[in-house]
């Protein structure tokens, strides 16, 4: 079944690496809780996120996730139109929007609501947006969520296991490539250790420290 079909990292150049995901589950779903008025969160709990509340204490396990990307297939060897494709044992696997979703379970929107409040609408976006699509905390929302969270209706419409896995997806090929933005490490004023510091990288570039972005918790499970 493989075929002509060849990793992307061969056998003999696999290294040890450690893939983050900049979902921030724990976070945002603790500050949901704590934030929202008991009526706001059984709102929230009826909406299409309202389920994900339950991942709160779900694991990132980086050596799961790193040794799959590892056996990624090599992009000229096969097709990959809409989907990320792996090569385990024999046989090839794949990560496709299908599975995204049965995984996630972003399919039923949310449910009529009257007078909503702004707070809540807030909670809707900073769940989507550093929950679903992984993003970076420094990073500015996207205004389009802001104003489509404006109508809560359409918001429960929006095709958001799409977008997230076009998110997650893309970011999952690009891991593991020489020219991947590596993770920025913030200086430290202390005086540090120059020796025994291990490379950020390999001798062919690659990054040995990664965020995937997106919900890359459906390619662990």
């Amino acid at each position: 079944m493989v075929g002509q079909m060849k990793l992307m990292i061969a056998e003999e150049q696999k290294f040890q690496g450690k893939a983050l995901s900049l979902s921030h589950t724990k976070t945002a779903i603790t500050t949901i809780k704590e934030k929202f008025t008991e009526q706001q969160l059984q709102m929230f709990e009826q909406s299409c996120f309202g389920h994900l509340l339950w991942i709160e204490d779900l694991k990132w396990t980086s050596l799961i996730v790193h040794g799959l990307l590892l056996r990624k297939a090599d992009p000229k060897t096969v097709s990959q139109l809409n989907e990320i494709k792996f090569i385990v044992g024999n046989k090839v696997i794949q990560f496709t929007a299908q599975q995204f979703c049965i995984v996630t379970g972003l399919r039923k929107g949310l449910p009529r609501m009257r007078c909503v409040d702004d707070v809540l609408k807030l909670g809707f976006v900073y769940f989507a947006v550093f929950v679903l699509l992984g993003s970076e905390k420094h990073v500015h929302i996207d205004m389009r969520y802001l104003k489509l969270a404006e109508d809560l209706e359409d918001f429960g419409k929006y095709s958001w296991g799409v977008v997230c896995y076009a998110k997650t997806n893309a970011s999952l090929l690009r891991a593991l490539c020489a020219n991947y933005k590596r993770v920025k490490v913030p200086t430290k004023t202390a005086k540090t250790k120059k020796f025994g510091k291990k490379p950020t990288t390999t001798a062919t570039g690659r990054p040995r420290e990664y965020h995937l972005k997106g919900f890359a918790y459906a390619l662990q499970i």
